[in-house]
């Protein structure tokens, strides 16, 4: 049964409803972001506790949660060191004194090799939620795609092992997708630094993470944002004319006439002029008549969709089409991630969906079309 503000986590065939307020994925999806990006390749994971209400028929309520920050002493995976350790309990015993919600379970993101619960997360549990309704939540956070999230429970005082049960696409909008977010109004299209540009649209699919590549591409409008900034040509100075009266002398018949050694320099000057004029009206020429684009452009853009950032290349670009990989870098804050892409990707899919968590994101795109060849192409995003 669908509960407005809620996702609800139910395997068929098990007694256990676990109920996730959409405010709360929204907000622990950018806390698990930040963190993929803290650290290259891999990322650092984050976790803490997980805030609600739990009965005895296993119905548990995750209305709030508490990130527990580390010092990463054994890497970047959520392991807590002895001093971590006092941090988490201190924490937990603060919060168990609340009175409308208590803690529930345990949350983290997953980066590391593997799958399911490890260890140190099973010790962890076991020694702080000894309570039979507790709840584990595990994020595996993805470069150019939804973050998927699974729960883990307890089954004959013991959770599951390997893969959750079940696991679902951490993002309120795939969860939810016809219910708008009650904290705050949904966000304006912010200003961008450069103004559209009116071009045809493309057919390209409009979400590379759900979709599967034997889905028909739709067409959608893209912003470019490579054209100058509008108010930088209104508050150019308009050009003033030429003044040539002062050129021309008053008195005709005191105009020098030139000398004849000087015609022949002259007359070569002007037929060099005109063989280059020539070569490049003909070069125009061919560009126009093949239909042809700039092939070291990819058409990198980026567009606004509800809460996220889309953005997208054109795949049928040569520099796309020759190209043996490439690697995307998002830089936001003090967020920054290079994600590889495979020739695939990049010629197959053309949209990355990404969540801003400031007001000012940086996309790079650098493509490798030979083993010592490369090109790069920037754009950015400012609300």
């Amino acid at each position: 049964m669908a509960i407005p503000g809620f996702y609800v986590w139910e395997v068929p065939g098990k007694p256990v409803s676990i109920q996730i307020s959409l405010d709360v994925v929204d907000r622990l999806q950018q806390d698990v972001i930040r963190g993929f990006g803290a650290v290259p390749r891999r990322g650092a994971e984050v976790g803490g506790i997980l805030l609600g209400t739990a009965s005895s028929g296993g119905s548990v309520r995750i209305e709030q949660y508490e990130l527990i920050p580390i010092e990463y002493k054994r890497g970047p995976s959520y392991l807590l060191s002895p001093e971590d350790v006092e941090a988490f309990e201190a924490s937990l015993n603060d919060l168990r004194k609340g009175s409308a919600v208590h803690p529930v379970g345990y949350f983290r993101s997953h980066t590391r090799d593997g799958v399911g619960l490890g260890d140190e997360d099973r010790e962890l549990l076991g020694r702080y939620f000894p309570e039979p309704g507790t709840v584990a939540l595990l994020i595996r956070p993805f470069g150019t795609k939804p973050s998927i999230a699974g729960f883990y429970f307890k089954e004959d005082a013991e959770f599951q092992s390997g893969p959750p049960l079940l696991e679902f696409p951490f993002r309120r909008k795939d969860l939810a997708p016809d219910e708008e977010a009650p904290a705050q109004p949904a966000p304006e299209r912010p200003r961008l630094n450069n103004p559209p540009r009116v071009e045809a649209p493309r057919a390209e699919p409009e979400d590379l993470a759900p979709q599967s590549e034997q889905q028909p591409a739709q067409p959608v409008k893209r912003w470019p944002i490579r054209n100058p900034p509008s108010d930088a040509i209104e508050d150019s100075a308009p050009v003033e004319p030429l003044q040539t009266a002062g050129l021309v002398p008053a008195e005709p018949e005191l105009k020098a006439k030139p000398r004849r050694g000087w015609i022949l320099p002259l007359s070569f000057i002007f037929l060099l002029l005109g063989l280059a004029l020539g070569f490049q009206a003909g070069l125009v020429m061919r560009l126009h008549t093949q239909g042809s684009t700039d092939p070291y452009s990819v058409s990198l853009t980026v567009t606004q969709s509800g809460s996220d950032l889309q953005l997208a290349w054109d795949r049928q670009s040569p520099a796309i089409r020759a190209a043996k990989k490439g690697i995307l870098t998002i830089e936001d804050g003090a967020y920054s991630k290079p994600t590889d892409l495979g020739a695939g990707e990049l010629q197959s899919g053309s949209v990355v969906i990404y969540r801003p968590v400031t007001s000012h994101v940086t996309f790079h795109l650098v493509l490798f079309v030979k083993e010592h060849d490369s090109l790069s192409e920037t754009v950015e995003w400012k609300q």
